[in-house]
């Protein structure tokens, strides 16, 4: 009987101590938070010291007018991706992507166009990071400050000031997705103005 106790007990610390190495796994950089362009989606690629952190201003009205490279481009071949964009907006919706990547679905009111951002996974951003600071930082705001962001998609309706890096999406068919595939990703700065108990 004493055995028996003993190997009982011994199977439930395996079962228990499985999803925590499990979980202490995921929290580190690893091939799940990868994927062919996920160097650029956290400002980790090769060229990433090309980029003008400084933020340009625009609208997502200007973004929409942009033309779609013809091929998805692998680095920032493009002088949208080689810029920080700065923009005054509304968030109309977010969740949490699989990857652990927060999704932003932005509102312009005066346009009344829909595009996407995200605010990356603070796990997925390695040593090779640039602005990883400005990044979390960015994250924090809208974690600490708004409702606890889950899988299913949550209406917000907030105001912000936002800046993110230029990223063409090889989709366009995720929801909130402009029809040229450009978004925001990753933000690198992010305010609340109005909304989530601020303002």
């Amino acid at each position: 009987m004493l055995a028996f106790a003993l190997g009982a007990a011994a199977a439930c610390a395996i079962a228990v101590s499985a999803p925590a190495t499990a979980a202490r796994e995921r929290e580190t950089p690893g091939t799940w938070c990868g994927g062919t362009l996920w160097r650029l989606m956290t400002l980790s690629d090769p060229q990433r010291h090309t980029v003008q952190l400084q933020g340009t201003p625009t609208t997502i009205f200007d973004i929409s007018k942009l033309q779609r490279p013809p091929r998805t481009p692998q680095t920032r071949s493009t002088t949208f991706q080689r810029h920080v964009w700065r923009l005054r907006t509304v968030i109309d919706r977010y969740r949490i992507a699989s990857n652990g990547e927060i999704v932003l679905i932005l509102y312009s009111i005066d346009s009344a166009q829909y595009m996407n951002a995200y605010l990356p996974n603070p796990n997925c951003l390695g040593p090779r990071a640039r602005d990883r600071t400005g990044m979390i930082a960015a994250r924090k705001q809208l974690t600490e400050q708004c409702p606890v962001v889950r899988p299913l998609w949550q209406l917000l309706g907030i105001s912000v000031n936002v800046a993110g890096v230029g990223f063409w999406n090889p989709t366009n068919a995720t929801r909130g997705a402009l029809t040229n595939g450009a978004e925001l990703r990753p933000l690198t700065n992010f305010q609340i103005v109005n909304g989530c108990g601020i303002g």
